[in-house]
């Protein structure tokens, strides 16, 4: 048995800060905390941007074309895996791919669609002005709705991770916070792990653009 490094800091660090950050958006606009939340929307876009950035320069694990496979290959994964036939350990398996990158969509869509709403009550997204007020009008009744789809994701994702944790016993939180996993032996492929000072360089890229929007 082998302790396996799997997941780089970066992908790490993204993950929890945009679970905190998402719980963050939710609570802000229930109490009606509104500067607030427009403040938890910006730093999700920058967590986003960063995380789409990472997808295509970050380590193996992190990229794009390391978990997202064809449609179908999901599928058969998916199957084998509720019947306990294929054991995924390295990285995101071909349907928690899929997954991650709906979530992705779901979370593209609410920012965008927020950037473009507004309350009636004074408050205006950061690009408001550049559509009309129909629209914007449409864009807020489609952002709440939106955030429902994204909490229906978060927890079919939710299900799946204790699935693989107490049946599969493949303990996929503790990987995540960690960034190892014990494995029976060494990866047949090699993983790399890019350089942190490219994962500031790339987060602050992101940041600026973010603050560009919040601060136009």
């Amino acid at each position: 048995m082998k302790k396996i490094k799997i997941w780089d800091s970066p992908t790490r660090l993204f993950h929890w800060a945009l679970v905190i950050n998402i719980i963050a958006a939710w609570y802000t606009i229930e109490n009606r905390l509104i500067e607030l939340h427009e403040i938890a929307g910006h730093t999700l876009i920058a967590l986003l941007v960063f995380r789409v950035c990472w997808g295509f320069v970050g380590s193996t694990t992190a990229r794009f074309s390391h978990f997202i496979t064809h449609p179908i290959s999901a599928l058969q994964y998916l199957v084998k895996s509720l019947k306990l036939k294929v054991h995924h350990k390295i990285g995101h398996n071909p349907a928690g791919g899929w997954m991650i990158v709906i979530m992705m969509l779901v979370i593209g869509f609410q920012l965008i669609s927020g950037l473009l709403a507004n309350n009636d009550l004074g408050f205006s997204g950061a690009l408001s002005d550049y559509v009309s007020k129909a629209t914007s009008d449409r864009l807020t009744q489609l952002h709440g709705l939106n955030f429902d789809l994204l909490v229906a994701i978060i927890w079919v994702h939710l299900v799946a991770v204790f699935f693989y944790v107490l049946v599969k016993r493949d303990n996929l939180v503790k990987a995540m916070i960690t960034g190892f996993k014990i494995l029976e032996r060494q990866p047949a492929f090699r993983l790399r792990f890019a350089s942190m000072y490219l994962a500031v360089s790339v987060f602050l890229l992101s940041a600026g653009l973010s603050a560009y929007l919040y601060y136009p």
